[in-house]
């Protein structure tokens, strides 16, 4: 279902008079009061054509007209100069704000493209029988997701994909399907936290839907990453905990492109070291701007500014459950030799390490620490014991895991896993993870937190001198 569609910002149809989405307000860029819109229409250029819009809040509660002076394409996503806005505060004041134009100027839809208030309250049809009718969608990890409810009162939930809905007849009011076995009868599963449903959206792309989200009024961790390659982090904030996490609203993330920030044609970064030797060194002048930018959005704030260094004390688990306290983190992503020594002394509050190894640049590192520190979130992970149940959690590394079939290959899944016994299976757990500490990462033990249990466990694993599991 090729092609990204406007979209009706309501679930229901769009009544005479009303209007569609083609894009949201995601942040500023740069100081000159740009802001950096998400897409959601055929292309840029679409924006470039269109002189007076209206913004519109997340609750639609408020609007207001503005006038586009400018667009231009960058990246996945377009820049937006509106008359009435000059600078970054004010686009933070709309930001996630859609863009709407009147319903009767939506493009013409392509040969399988859809609305999603013509998709909503269709029959689901799979070989003649009426499996049950679509009564809300949301986005899911790989694209818009329809919760199906069933005759005998039930709901599932139902991928809005080629291989499993084979056709729309808007006419009839009917979607054909062919579901994967054993799909219908699977319960579609309550909301993780009793918050505000998310807002209703179109269908952007088949497998590729995107959601207009209800975020609470403050995520419980915002991130600034401040980067000269912000195309590195989309992987990040398009798949995964981390692009849930935002989506639910529970974490911000902010990727700012610090060339934005520079006040040459050619948008310079680094320039030659002084005294000498190789290598370049990111100067210092566009990261103070950039960060005066950042604080301008939150002026009664104050953000924690980590910077990615080798030189930096090493990440572990401890230091993800403190950054994810922080409620305001600010990431410098280095390049080349590092950034001027004027940065450290005059903004830096941390300097992190993630191993004692190179790599090309910060970026990568960056994503570690957010990953790391976004699960140590409540609501980030579904099931908070298997946070606590991760290594480094409680100072051992994991044990073992096991999954269908139980015997493969002529290995078998340990006996004790079947039993059903809560008490043994818990036990068991924890021998293992006290023996792979011991002969992974002895160091570990020393710092790790032992109750009498386990103190006594590893008292009879030393004695017995094995650090293999049974």
């Amino acid at each position: 279902m090729p092609g990204r569609k406007e979209r009706s910002p309501r679930g229901n149809p769009p009544p005479s008079g009303d209007r569609i989405a083609i894009g949201v307000v995601r942040r500023a860029h740069g100081v000159r009061g740009e802001a950096s819109v998400e897409i959601w229409t055929d292309s840029a250029a679409r924006f470039e054509g269109l002189s007076s819009v209206t913004l519109v809040s997340p609750d639609e509660s408020q609007s207001k007209i503005l006038t586009i002076e400018g667009a231009r394409p960058h990246g996945d996503r377009v820049l937006v100069r509106f008359h009435e806005i000059v600078s970054p505060e004010e686009v933070s004041s709309v930001r996630d704000w859609t863009i709407e134009i009147p319903v009767d100027q939506a493009r013409a839809l392509d040969e399988d493209e859809y609305f999603i208030h013509d998709l909503v309250g269709l029959h689901v049809v799979e070989k003649g029988r009426r499996i049950g009718t679509i009564e809300d969608m949301a986005a899911g990890g790989g694209g818009l997701i329809f919760q199906v409810r069933r005759p005998d009162g039930g709901a599932f939930e139902l991928p809005f994909a080629a291989g499993i809905c084979t056709g729309v007849d808007l006419e009839a009011g009917e979607i054909e399907v062919e579901l994967p076995e054993g799909l219908e009868r699977l319960e579609a599963l309550p909301a993780v936290e009793d918050q505000p449903a998310p807002a209703p959206v179109t269908l952007d792309e088949a497998d590729e839907a995107g959601v207009l989200e209800h975020r609470p009024a403050e995520p419980s961790l915002r991130v600034d990453l401040i980067t000269i390659f912000p195309a590195m982090f989309d992987s990040l904030l398009s798949e995964g905990i981390v692009a849930r996490a935002v989506r639910s609203g529970i974490l911000a993330v902010t990727v700012w492109d610090l060339r934005d920030f520079t006040d040459d044609r050619h948008r310079s970064t680094d320039d030659e070291a002084y005294g000498g030797g190789g290598g370049m060194v990111m100067l210092a002048e566009p990261v103070f701007r950039c960060l005066d930018a950042i604080r301008a959005l939150n002026p009664g704030g104050k953000p924690h500014v980590l910077m990615t260094s080798p030189q930096g004390v090493p990440f572990g688990q401890a230091a993800a459950r403190r950054l994810a306290g922080t409620g305001w983190l600010v990431i410098l992503c280095g390049r080349y030799e590092g950034f001027d020594e004027r940065i450290r002394q005059a903004v830096v509050d941390e300097e992190v390490s993630v191993g004692d190894f190179v790599v090309s640049g910060g970026e990568i590192p960056a994503m570690l620490i957010v990953d790391g520190a976004a699960r140590m979130i409540e609501g980030v992970v579904g099931a908070r014991n298997s946070v606590e149940a991760d290594s480094f959690y409680n100072g051992l590394l994991d044990y073992p895991h096991y999954t269908r079939p139980r015997e493969l290959r002529g290995l078998a899944v340990p006996e004790v896993l079947l039993s059903g016994h809560a008490g043994k299976i818990r036990k068991w757990r924890l021998e293992q993870s006290l023996r792979s500490t011991k002969s992974k990462r002895p160091d570990l033990l020393k710092s790790a937190r032992l109750d009498d249990e386990a103190l006594e466990i590893l008292r009879t694993i030393e004695t017995d001198g094995s650090d293999s599991g049974s």
